[in-house]
């Protein structure tokens, strides 16, 4: 055996010892430490381009592609997640009320926003007849339950009122012309709810009745929640996003939105050393300690009982003491001992 292998396998064993154990972990201390002492006080912005972080943004915006499995994946996720024992908790103890209360004034002093959606609503005539079902529905066997949640959204309850009131024609009525009466009053109601809702209905009014809707839902159990939407539904609704997302991401406006937001990062945080941007977003030194030895150990252990980490490390190892440098090194040595 040469000189330069016996020198590699030295070498070896002594990085695999290195990367194994209570050296492991002394080392990506000491590392981390080097590490952080050296690039710490550099700034953002003369580490790393801006450009080059646009291009890399905007390469797997618009090219990334999620594996042909994902819809599947989606569906048994959704499967385990709605018979899952956690679902027994209470909406309300996941989510504030005081949360809700503050999307909900946001929500409800957008009133150009609203008079648009309620207007577009009221031209849709898939919702028509949806809403033409549910009145007809009440209007044939009145839940009392559907009816007091109707009435807490403004101007709905008096459409409620019209339905029940024209409850008596659709029974005697053929089942096909209780429809079509249905869905027109329906779009009678829409119309009129998008005429004037704007005008009638008032910013607290419209707050109180979306909060009363959650203090009923708050106190559900989130299975209960969960079980309105069905596994296949659930798919359905994922692919649908995903397949929009797939003809949005290739279009100027998003590519637009992605620089847009690359430039506002960097027009903020562009000059914060490394260190400081760290801590602008809670990770310290002891986080990334945390985490890489976390990660590190179990993933070494699998490379070197199936005895990947000694080739990885002797292949790299190898390329140096092959190299004419170190031959010619070796070959001033004097061979007697």
């Amino acid at each position: 055996m040469t000189l330069a292998e016996q020198l590699l396998d030295a070498h070896v064993a002594h990085e695999l010892d290195a990367l194994r154990g209570e050296r492991f972990a002394a080392q990506v201390e000491v590392e981390l430490d080097h590490l952080l002492a050296a690039v710490g006080g550099l700034e953002l912005e003369k580490v790393v381009q801006r450009e080059l972080v646009t291009a890399v943004a905007l390469k797997y915006v618009a090219t990334f592609l999620l594996p042909g499995a994902i819809p599947e994946i989606a569906g048994e996720i959704a499967s385990r997640v709605r018979s899952h024992p956690a679902n027994v908790v209470p909406l309300g103890e996941l989510v504030d009320r005081a949360r809700v209360a503050e999307l909900v004034s946001v929500l409800a002093e957008m009133r150009g926003v609203r008079e648009r959606v309620l207007r577009g609503l009221a031209d849709n005539a898939s919702l028509q007849s949806g809403v033409g079902e549910v009145m007809r529905g009440i209007a044939i066997s009145p839940l009392a339950t559907g009816r007091r949640f109707a009435r807490m959204v403004p101007l709905v309850g008096s459409g409620i009122d019209a339905a029940e009131k024209i409850g008596a024609g659709l029974i005697d009525g053929a089942d096909q012309r209780s429809r079509e009466v249905a869905e027109r009053a329906a779009g009678a109601l829409l119309g009129y709810i998008s005429t004037n809702a704007a005008e009638t209905v008032s910013d607290d009014e419209l707050r109180e009745a979306v909060l009363e809707v959650w203090d009923a839902l708050s106190v559900r159990p989130v299975g209960e929640l969960l079980g309105a939407v069905s596994e296949g539904q659930f798919v359905e609704l994922f692919v649908a996003v995903y397949e929009l997302w797939l003809d949005l991401r290739t279009t100027d406006y998003i590519a637009s939105a992605v620089s847009s937001g690359v430039e506002v990062f960097f027009d903020t945080y562009g000059t914060f050393t490394l260190t400081d941007l760290l801590a602008e977003f809670g990770l310290g030194r002891e986080d990334l300690l945390e985490e890489a030895l976390r990660f590190g150990p179990p993933v070494i252990e699998a490379l070197a009982e199936t005895g990947v980490l000694e080739v990885l490390v002797r292949r790299r190892l190898a390329a140096f003491y092959t190299s004419p440098a170190a031959q010619a090194l070796l070959a001033e040595v004097p061979t007697d001992r």
